[in-house]
């Protein structure tokens, strides 16, 4: 082994410590906030499982905070935290093969409020070099306000394959939460907006190849 090798390796062993005393420390003054000695050690065994299965800790780690925050008994905290590392294993299947920590918590989320998991697999197969959280994301935001899982979803596809940036996805989500809030109806509100931004943007590469010659 030369020594600029050995440099090399020493140099990524040293990084890799690092991060996981960075991770450690952030996740100990987390469990610090937890005042239930009981509560507190259970939280810690989870996160240790979902460690060891190669999962993300923070979004389990929030979710127990937002149970110590609302005052829920260690019982629903464990419930709830189980309940959400299930659904992030099945994020981590359904968006392989390298999804990104904030792509599972967001893929978890979509699951939660009733989006399917075809729906994941094809947003992932639309943009399988990116992040595709922000999506989920808006769709997440979609469902939860009652937009229809299936129609929310078919919205957020045609306009990623029709190239929508994310400030537009953004735009449209918060469009429509204001349209709900003043009386419209949950998916007249995404046709209306999401017809808005189609007329923004090219035709996907598919439709354009399926079109008739003239």
């Amino acid at each position: 082994m030369t020594k600029s090798s050995a440099f090399i390796r020493m140099a990524v062993v040293l990084t890799l410590a690092a991060a996981t005393a960075a991770h450690a420390s952030a996740q100990d003054a987390g469990l610090n906030l937890i005042r239930d000695g009981a509560t507190r050690d259970i939280v810690r065994s989870l996160l240790g499982g979902a460690l060891a299965r190669g999962l993300p800790t923070g979004p389990l780690l929030s979710k127990a905070l937002e149970g110590v925050a609302k005052k829920a008994s260690t019982k629903s905290i464990r419930e709830a935290m189980a309940n959400l590392e299930r659904r992030m294993r099945r994020a981590n299947d359904l968006l392989a093969p390298d999804p990104t920590v904030d792509e599972l918590a967001m893929g978890a989320d979509a699951l939660s409020v009733g989006v399917s998991e075809k729906t994941l697999k094809q947003m992932r197969a639309a943009a399988p070099k990116r992040s595709i959280a922000l999506e989920l994301g808006v769709l997440t935001e979609l469902v939860a306000r009652n937009v229809p899982p299936g129609r929310a979803a078919k919205m957020i596809l045609d306009l990623m394959a029709r190239g929508a940036t994310g400030v537009q996805l953004t735009a449209l989500s918060n469009d429509v939460q204001r349209d709900v809030a003043a009386g419209l109806m949950p998916d007249v509100a995404l046709d209306l907006r999401g017809r808005g931004i189609m007329s923004l943007l090219p035709p996907s590469p598919s439709s354009v190849l399926t079109q008739p010659r003239k």
